[in-house]
């Protein structure tokens, strides 16, 4: 039998896709700090990985892509969907 596998891969190469590639994470609990390294991140509960060694190649080679093509424009977006899952709504305006 296969593994499902349940991270996403990446729509495209604009700034669009990189959005929504952190979105679908969001989305479907499995956002993660870029400077991580997915085969690294366990499942407090259980004490297991998190994600199988497919999904850690696989967030692995994406976040190496994201990164060659969208810089530090990638820690801006993952800041914009790790606010919003803890619920904080950052003040930007500077007096």
């Amino acid at each position: 039998m296969q593994n499902k596998v349940r991270v996403p891969k990446i729509p495209g190469n604009s700034r669009f896709a990189l959005e929504r590639w952190f979105y679908k994470l969001y989305t479907d609990d499995f956002l993660f700090n870029p400077d991580d390294r997915p085969e690294d991140i366990v499942n407090m509960g259980k004490n297991e990985p998190f994600f199988s060694r497919e999904e850690g190649v696989i967030l692995n080679q994406s976040l190496d892509l994201l990164l060659e093509r969208h810089g530090d424009t990638v820690y801006e977006v993952a800041l914009k969907y790790f606010n919003k899952r803890m619920g904080i709504k950052p003040d930007y305006c500077y007096a």
